[in-house]
């Protein structure tokens, strides 16, 4: 992360959660693509500048991101001591005098007659290659139990919160066992959820359905996940999809492809059905919002407005301080030519922070 999120804010790392709302209202009034029409790079960093305050504005994703800058950190620390040059003390060498002519002066020794038998040589060769099974079974053995020791102690870490120490310990039990598929599955949810290194995710789970006779729901759906961010929607789409066929309860896959259907697709009816099916298993909390918020964005782009404006009012039930919702039932409300309530709305959402409401407001909403 050359450009970090703090970077983009133009804040320090110890900036408090007012220094980062100051500083994301300042940036994203002065890129945003309304005033700045034509211009690529301010529409880039409008984009940057909307990613940042979603990460920094919440404490977990916060805190999350600030372990995966001192990972990075610490990755890139090794790589520059990996690569300074070594430097060596200079050597003194010494000669001997020459050999004097009685040590030049070579005889010819008698050969003797060899007492080893046939016998003897095979007994030697059979404890040889003895010696040498036992050694490889020695190391068998060890490595089988050095790589259980070093996964369950990862898992125990997991558990912690401790995930660079998980990596690392995931890391060498791979090397003592590159056939332990679960190894790959628990470092492959580090990097997709934590480090977010999506190729590097992706790696581990092409290995773990490669080593696994029946991989299971979770692994396909962290790999539609992994393919999701790396821009391979239909590749997505399918894992997604794998994972519902070998596990229909597993609600959140439905959740994750009704969002790639919905935005990378444009497949709205099916991104209905599948955040619907979502809605109705899924237990009240933020993914409940988020299903909402999809669903309510897929009935907008069908021209259904009145379900769109009853799903944007629903995740507001749940979730009053979400700007980002009071914005898009305003959008939604000045389509269904109701502009006072509208006005409200956009109000609101610049209060809580979410900044492309207020060129809503000067616009629309200006006596």
């Amino acid at each position: 992360m050359n450009h970090s999120h703090y970077h983009v804010l133009g804040i320090s790392q110890t900036a408090s959660a007012q220094e980062v709302k100051a500083a994301y209202k300042r940036l994203a009034i002065k890129y945003h693509p309304d005033k700045n029409p034509g211009n690529e790079l301010a529409e880039e960093m409008f984009k940057q500048v909307n990613a940042a305050y979603q990460i920094l504005s919440n404490p977990s994703k916060r805190a999350l991101y600030d372990l995966r800058l001192q990972y990075q950190r610490e990755q890139h620390h090794r790589a520059v001591m990996h690569h300074q040059p070594r430097r060596y003390e200079d050597r003194h060498y010494t000669t001997r005098e020459p050999a004097g002519v009685s040590e030049r002066h070579y005889k010819k020794r008698q050969s003797k007659s060899s007492s080893f038998s046939r016998k003897d040589w095979y007994i030697t060769m059979a404890f040889a290659g003895g010696l040498i099974l036992f050694s490889l079974l020695l190391k068998t053995v060890m490595d089988h139990i050095a790589g259980e020791d070093k996964y369950k102690t990862a898992l125990t870490y997991i558990a912690d919160g401790k995930y660079s120490s998980a990596h690392r310990l995931l890391t060498d039990a791979i090397h003592f066992k590159p056939d332990k598929a679960a190894a790959y599955e628990a470092r492959a949810m580090i990097e997709l959820d934590v480090y977010e290194n999506y190729n590097s995710a992706l790696q581990d789970l092409n290995k773990t359905i490669a080593l696994q006779e029946q991989p299971s729901a979770q692994v396909y759906y962290m790999r539609g996940r992994s393919l999701q961010q790396l821009a391979k929607y239909r590749q997505a789409e399918e894992d997604l999809t794998k994972a519902l066929e070998l596990n229909q309860k597993l609600w959140k896959a439905y959740l994750k492809r009704g969002e790639v259907r919905l935005f990378y697709l444009q497949d709205y009816e099916a991104s209905i059905t599948d955040l619907t099916t979502f809605l109705r298993s899924s237990n009240p909390g933020p993914d409940q919002v988020d299903a909402l918020t999809f669903r309510g964005f897929a009935y907008y782009k069908r021209g259904q407005l009145e379900q769109s404006e009853q799903d944007y009012r629903a995740g507001l039930i749940a979730d009053k301080e979400n700007g980002r919702l009071y914005y898009l039932l305003a959008r939604t409300e000045l389509e269904r030519q109701q502009e006072d309530s509208a006005c409200v709305h956009f109000s609101k959402a610049y209060e809580l922070g979410y900044s492309a409401a207020l060129l809503e407001l000067r616009a629309k909403c200006q006596p």
